[in-house]
């Protein structure tokens, strides 16, 4: 079980009061339920928080609505920070597909726990120790045996899922030995694209979707929450930006349609960039797209730092 949270959110405005019914993926949706920037928390996030009875179900049948892409760029990213032979444990692992890419890697100490249906998948990969959990019982056993000693843990498409997802790192970081390593992917969401085209079009931001996605995050509020819960970061990268394609009237959230297309551009420039032989280069685009804040996922490599900050 969570912590009951100990500190007040106080939002600097609402955008979405309430969140509408057709930004909901369950049937159960909730009118009031608001979505603004919490000053207290430093990113935008729903208010109230779901409650944990709701969520746990919601989750005991949860299968990824579209397949996680680029895992491979993500695990370039986390294995050049790390030695070989390092210990890591993907939290939320889902079906294995990260695992398999640090496989790939030559990363062999590989664990990971998910709550889905997909972990019965990943426990056939021969991947390591593969098992049913979730963070917070991770956190608990890790408390409870004072620390953990893997060196890596990795959290793809995870924090935006979490209610007070700092007090989670605050805890994270509390169980992590000294110079481990969190890499953290997210959507980047509220970005300079995205709000550009919301301007023109003036559609609902269609990156909100309740209940699987709680928090929001860009590159800037994803590094202050990293290091106010005890982190440091030390590389950043990010995914191709594909709201270039709705700046370029290519409107698949009008037309729906059209997704495919500006899906297999992007497929198409990715790979092309790799038979060329040219996954550095690739790799050092979306670094520099990640410097200014842009790409459509923010990934993030920090290191436990000091003490973590108030949670």
């Amino acid at each position: 079980m969570k912590e009951v949270s100990a500190h007040v959110h106080k939002f600097r405005e609402y955008l979405l009061d309430p969140v509408p019914a057709q930004l909901w993926r369950h049937e159960r949706f909730r009118l009031d339920v608001k979505l603004g920037f919490c000053d207290t928390c430093g990113f935008y996030h729903v208010d109230p928080y779901p409650e944990d009875d709701f969520l746990a179900e919601y989750y005991s049948q949860y299968e990824m609505p579209t397949e996680q892409a680029n895992l491979a760029e993500t695990a370039r990213l986390l294995g050049r920070n790390l030695k070989a032979g390092a210990t890591i444990l993907d939290m939320g692992c889902g079906d294995g597909a990260f695992l398999m890419e640090m496989k790939k890697l030559g990363f062999t100490n590989l664990s990971g726990f998910d709550q889905s249906p997909g972990i019965e998948r990943a426990k056939q990969l021969g991947l390591g120790h593969i098992y049913s959990g979730s963070i917070w019982q991770f956190l608990q056993d890790a408390e409870k045996q004072g620390g953990s000693e893997l060196d890596a843990f990795v959290m793809v498409n995870v924090l935006e899922h979490v209610p007070e997802p700092g007090q989670l790192l605050s805890r994270l970081q509390a169980v992590m030995k000294p110079g481990g390593v969190l890499a953290v992917t997210v959507p980047n969401d509220f970005s300079p694209l995205q709000k550009a085209f919301l301007r023109v079009k003036g559609h609902l931001p269609w990156f909100v979707c309740l209940p699987d996605h709680l928090n929001y995050f860009d590159f800037d509020s994803l590094s202050g929450v990293l290091n106010r819960h005890g982190f440091e970061e030390i590389d950043r990268s990010a995914l191709y930006p594909l709201e270039l394609f709705l700046l370029q009237d290519l409107d698949y959230i009008e037309n729906p349609a059209l997704g495919p297309k500006a899906h297999n551009r992007r497929v198409q420039f990715e790979n092309n960039m790799k038979e060329a032989g040219m996954t550095d280069e690739l790799d050092r685009f979306y670094q520099t797209l990640a410097a200014a804040g842009y790409g459509r996922d923010a990934m993030m490599i920090s290191r436990k730092a000091g003490k973590p900050g108030i949670s």
